[in-house]
């Protein structure tokens, strides 16, 4: 095409877009000239669309400038914080005419591109610091996370985040991370809060505990026991002996040698008290030196506070015979320490005997079945579940677990040990008698153990033990215990409930279609092929009839009843709501509970009536659990036991039991159910009087251990703030040592009433 025609089309051109509105944006004219070579016409002045920069008074108004030099001004428009990103003007340019421009831009406003520069630098440090700050927050959450979660497996699930990041990947991590931290957390609720708690000291206590062979232990707790529990009565009668001369001074109708009189003669007196406390040491060495091992390897127990207060007994005693004339007490409480190693050797007389009977359940049988407190997550409930134990050793390392009354002391010897030490230097050195400390301290440490605290758990562990081993069960300590207390549901099983023996056939009525010992032989096949303790009753009484067993095909448990092939034909056995979903007729009077149907082709064949006889242990175990507010999960593949049914046969209030889908039942019956629990308790037979025996004691000891913890810890801290008064005071009459053995008589008395309901 030649210049003309070019000519003519750009004519054209220009007459089509004359209807469009002029924005200024252009000039139309001197487009087309630049294009045919020519001169291009001046710019018209149009107001432009681009913002101005903020005149001051000072500053002149500049002539517009050159269309090109336009479009450089707005590509590249003052970069401030403040200005806001305008959209670019489009603009028909030379290509050439870039290179052009960004030398114009380096040469027109060097100190702008350096701004954006250094915003630039200081947008990427804010990046990457965001980056790690969400970096750090999402694995201190996922490490919370794992900490409260139930399964320990679950923390090493979860990626690591990488510690240093690339500027060039700053960005991605900046929308990735913070999308993971802002996913709103679910609140724990308080049973799942408890069994994460629980998991997790579990974890860490598991690491140090040394197995023994079950037989060897059993033997070995035995004969400790019956060692400690001689020696104990030996101390017991030092221990009476000490007050005697303790209390005959004060008393002129108790005869007292003028010799062992501590007031008339305090060396011999005090002495003969001395040798009395030596004698004690050396029967109960044994306890005695436990108190301060544990002490030293940081895991204080009640025997530390015992043998702080003997050796505080004794230094009372010497100091009153080398200081004369001190102020204090003349007899020292050295009646009141052999009191204390008495009720300390007890106890561990009591934890040992406890022990060896637990011992001797895990030998009686070779595959023990195990009580687990298991929390369902699916459905938020604690439940008490049975199942196979697959390894001893997880029981026997839940019996070498820290107890409850442990754990407690862990946390009161310290302070109870700090307190009496401070007490005592306030109340001597602070008075300015610093003599006064080994009174002060004697004192104070000897009311700071209580012997409710001392005797909390070993006397109710051994009652407990003795009970349950006379029942086939054991149970691994208070704090096993305190799982189990925690439970609000139990899973039961049909052997729970019905056991063998008290399931029977009441009666059979024949529709006609079959004989009698063909009805019976239908009904056993499909429910023996279910594996269920009806296909054994129906077996029985089939044979009694001389029938012939048969062998089902296909079996398929719906829900209601069972489904099978038996030879060529379909064999349908359920209840009554199943037969009237299918449609199957049946006669008034027919729909009892425990009443089964047999359809045979689409037609009924024969009604089975079942006799499920509740058993004396198992019904005094259903009410025990009654009275326990405990709830039942029936776990029963049985279509014939129902919640409804239970309540009736076991006079039950209504909603006692409830029953999960098919689906449920099967996973309450899986031996992995509560597979990564730790086995509180074991059992050597079977039914629910052990079971609901397990759950009883369970509660009693309990709730005793944490009665008596209770109450020796108030004595505790009331008596070191009243004595430490009374000491300060110098109240010498108000502190004998008759006082002080009523105390800590009184504060017994609760918990001796206490251990005698675990009996």
């Amino acid at each position: 095409m030649d210049r003309k025609d070019d000519t003519m089309n750009l004519d054209a051109l220009k007459e089509l877009l004359s209807d469009v509105p002029d924005s200024g944006e252009f000039d139309l004219d001197a487009i087309i000239a630049e294009v045919e070579g020519g001169v291009p016409a001046a710019p018209r002045e149009t107001p432009r669309p681009a913002p101005e920069p903020p005149r001051t008074a000072a500053q002149p108004q500049e002539p517009a400038p050159a269309p090109r030099m336009e479009a450089a001004q707005t590509a590249h428009a003052p970069k401030t914080r403040q200005t806001r990103r305008e959209e670019p003007v489009q603009q028909f340019q030379d290509p050439a005419a870039f290179e052009d421009e960004a030398d114009e831009e380096e040469e027109y406003d060097p100190r702008a591109a350096r701004i954006a520069a250094r915003e630039a630098k200081a947008a990427a440090k804010r990046e990457k610091a965001a980056a790690k700050a969400a970096a750090k927050e999402a694995r201190r959450a996922a490490k919370l996370a794992a900490r409260e979660a139930e399964d320990e497996e679950e923390f090493d699930d979860i990626p690591p985040m990488p510690e240093e990041m690339q500027p060039a990947q700053a960005r991605p991590m900046q929308e990735e991370i913070p999308e993971q931290a802002q996913v709103p957390k679910q609140r724990m609720t308080r049973k799942e809060a408890r069994a994460a708690r629980i998991a997790a000291e579990q974890a860490e206590e598991e690491e140090e505990i040394l197995l023994r062979d079950p037989a060897q232990a059993a033997q070995a707790c035995k004969r400790r026991a019956r060692g400690l529990s001689a020696r104990a009565m030996i101390v017991l009668i030092l221990a009476a002996a000490a007050a005697y001369l303790s209390l005959a001074p004060s008393f002129d109708v108790l005869p007292l040698p003028v010799i062992l009189d501590v007031v008339e003669n305090p060396a011999m007196g005090i002495g003969a008290l001395m040798l009395l406390q030596f004698i004690a040491l050396f029967i109960g060495v044994d306890v005695f030196g436990k108190g301060f091992y544990n002490l030293l390897h940081g895991m204080p127990d009640r025997c530390s506070l015992v043998s702080f207060a003997v050796l505080a007994a004794l230094l009372h005693g010497a100091s009153i015979i080398v200081f004369d004339n001190q102020a204090g007490v003349d007899v020292p409480y050295l009646a009141v320490s052999i009191l204390l190693l008495y009720a300390a050797m007890r106890e561990e007389r009591g934890r040992y005997a406890a022990q060896a009977r637990a011992y001797q359940a895990v030998c009686s049988a070779e595959q023990p079945m195990a009580v687990y407190s298991h929390y369902d997550a699916q459905d938020d409930a604690c439940r008490a579940a049975k199942g196979p134990l697959a390894d001893k050793k997880a029981f026997l390392i839940e019996m070498e677990r820290p107890d409850t009354a442990d754990r407690f002391s862990m946390i009161y010897v310290p302070i109870a040990l700090a307190a009496s030490i401070i007490l005592a230097l306030v109340a001597s050195v602070g008075r300015g008698e610093p003599v006064r400390f080994f009174w002060a301290f004697s004192a104070i440490l000897s009311v700071s153990a209580p012997l409710g605290l001392i005797c909390a758990f070993g006397a109710s562990y051994k009652n407990i033990s003795r009970r349950l081993l006379a029942s086939g069960a054991a149970i691994a300590g208070a704090r096993q215990a305190n799982l189990l207390r925690g439970t609000e549901e139990v899973v039961l099983v049909e052997n729970d409930l019905f056991p063998s023996g008290s399931v029977s056939l009441e009666s059979l009525e024949n529709m006609g279609r079959l004989p009698d010992d063909k009805v019976l032989a239908c009904a056993a096949a499909l429910a023996d092929a279910a594996g269920l303790e009806l296909g054994r009753v129906l077996t029985d009484a089939t044979r009694e009839r001389y029938g012939v067993t048969l062998a089902a095909r296909n079996v398929q448990e719906v829900e209601g009843g069972l489904t099978g092939d038996i030879g060529t034909s379909h064999i349908v056995l359920g209840t009554a709501a199943l037969m009237v979903k299918m449609g199957v007729r049946i006669h008034a009077g027919q729909g009892t509970h425990t009443c089964v149907y047999l359809v045979v082709d689409n037609a009924l064949a024969g009604v089975l009536t079942m006799r499920y006889q509740p058993t004396k242990h198992t019904y005094q175990a259903m009410r025990l659990m009654r009275r326990m507010h405990m709830n039942a999960v029936l776990a029963v593949r049985d279509f014939n036991i129902s919640p409804a049914m239970v309540e009736e046969e076991f006079d039950l209030r209504r909603g006692f039991a409830d029953q999960p889908d098919p689906a449920g039942v099967e996973r309450l019956l899986d031996p992995n159910y509560a597979a990564g629990d730790s086995p509180a308790a074991i059992l050597t037979r079977e039914g629910a009087g052990p079971y609901m025996q397990v759950l009883r004691c369970a509660d009693k000891l309990a709730g005793a251990v944490r009665s008596a913890l209770t109450l020796g810890a108030f004595a505790g801290i009331c008596g070191m703030l009243i004595v430490f008064y009374l000491v300060f005071q110098n109240s010498v009459s108000a502190l004998p040592v008759m006082n002080l053995l009523l105390y800590l008589l009184l504060w017994y008395i609760p918990v001796f009433i206490i251990t005698l309901q675990t009996h």
